[in-house]
């Protein structure tokens, strides 16, 4: 789970207070996970600074930053932590004199890592442009797998990253970046909503005020504390206008051919066996997150219903075109970054679904019993918060509450006070 951050160094002078600051004992243990590669501790500045004259290259950039974080709350001994970081110095930094620093007294074990910007072996100056950050996050990773340590997903190399400032990275390690608690809290909303409309009234809830309009080419955020947002400076493809709403076409077109999918059953069937049906086809559905098949995603739902076989070997599922309907497939092209988040929607009202079917039942078993009036309130009150806990009416169509309607009513015919 480590991640890499660049620490920008302007105005920082030649180094020597960063290194000061990085090699304190208070930080550091007392200096037991320091180490020093191609110089030593004590002298890494003058070093920095005598191999920059030796090759007549004292301007421009004097050092370079970096640091290796693992989360807050990850479990990882000071120990592996600095043993990752030296080796991922050693390979990423060869040939220049590089200073290792293990922090220990914050709440997530994080390495820095100073180096010269010039080669001691042969002068060479050290260049970072827009993809220097990815390699290294990649040679990171490639070193934390080696060692049993868990890494971050691996990003889509199509997905859009701005980067993340020397501000942001301090106060995110902190819990106190307010861009990272409008992200986190975009993705929350993102498990619930199923429209643009309900996605704006869950971030309003929340404090935060959403400006997304057809004309405008951003959404606009604005968050508790009064600061602004545009959607392309929240680092990931996702976050973009487009994106999102590709999102809600997808969940749009999915709740229409859910609905359809259910009024076809309540056509075919009789009222006594309609419930029982809906059942078992919720029962079977899976969260639609899809199945990555080479360059098309099929349906969790057509696995579900058997017309899929999924291989334990990538990309050997086998199916008939014939089995599959038009609307179970899409490529991969529609894949937005929300598919998590999606398939956490679909899996929860599923089972909202399947609590309303079974508050129904508990309704027919009561109403069997002569002595069942407590047992039916209680059934009616629970069916009533479920129902009230669902933020939109589509799930719950309009001839399932009259069929509840007719009976309530018709037990109170018979004398059972509701």
């Amino acid at each position: 789970m480590a991640t890499v951050t660049a620490i920008s160094t302007k105005g920082g002078g030649g180094g020597k207070s960063t290194l000061n600051y990085v090699g304190r004992d208070d930080k550091t243990e007392n200096g037991r996970w320091v180490t020093a590669l191609g110089c030593t501790l004590p002298t890494a500045y003058d070093e920095f600074k005598n191999t920059k004259q030796l090759y007549k290259k004292t301007g421009g950039i004097q050092y370079y930053h970096f640091v290796q974080s693992h989360p807050k709350g990850y479990d990882i001994s000071p120990e592996l932590a600095h043993k990752i970081a030296v080796e991922f110095s050693e390979r990423a930094f060869k040939g220049f004199e590089c200073v290792v620093a293990t922090h220990t007294d914050a709440d997530h074990i994080h390495s820095h890592i100073v180096f010269n910007s010039v080669s001691f072996e042969d002068g060479h100056k050290y260049h970072s442009n827009k993809f220097t950050l990815n390699s290294l996050r990649e040679l990171s990773d490639e070193i934390c797998i080696k060692y049993g340590v868990s890494i971050l997903d691996k990003p889509d190399l199509k997905r859009q990253t701005n980067g993340i400032t020397t501000g942001e990275y301090r106060t995110a390690m902190k819990g106190q970046s307010w861009k990272m608690d409008l992200m986190n809290t975009i993705d929350l909303a993102m498990r619930q909503a199923k429209s643009r409309e309900h996605f704006c009234r869950l971030m309003k809830n929340k404090g935060y005020s959403v400006r997304w309009e057809e004309h405008r080419k951003y959404i606009t955020y604005t968050c508790p504390n009064g600061m602004k947002c545009r959607d392309n400076k929240l680092h990931e493809d996702r976050y973009r206008k487009e994106k999102m709403q590709r999102e809600f076409e997808i969940r749009r077109n999915e709740a229409s051919l859910t609905r359809e999918r259910r009024e076809g059953v309540r056509y075919k069937s009789g009222n006594a066996c309609v419930r029982q049906q809906l059942e078992s086809i919720d029962s079977t559905k899976q969260a639609d997150s899809g199945y990555a098949t080479g360059n098309t995603i099929i349906s969790g739902r057509a696995v579900a219903e058997g017309r899929y076989e999924l291989s334990a070997e990538p990309d050997r599922g086998r199916t008939s075109a014939d089995a599959l309907g038009a609307e179970e497939c899409i490529t991969a092209a529609d894949l937005t970054g929300w598919e998590t988040e999606r398939a956490i929607l679909y899996a929860d009202e599923t089972a909202r679904r399947i609590q309303a079917q079974a508050g129904h039942k508990v309704l027919e078993n009561c109403a069997d019993l002569a002595g069942g009036l407590g047992d039916i309130a209680c059934g009616l009150g629970a069916l009533a918060e479920m129902i009230e806990d669902e933020p939109d009416d589509e799930y719950y169509p309009t001839c399932e509450r009259k069929q509840l309607a007719k009976e309530i009513k018709h037990k109170e015919e018979l004398g059972l006070k509701m």
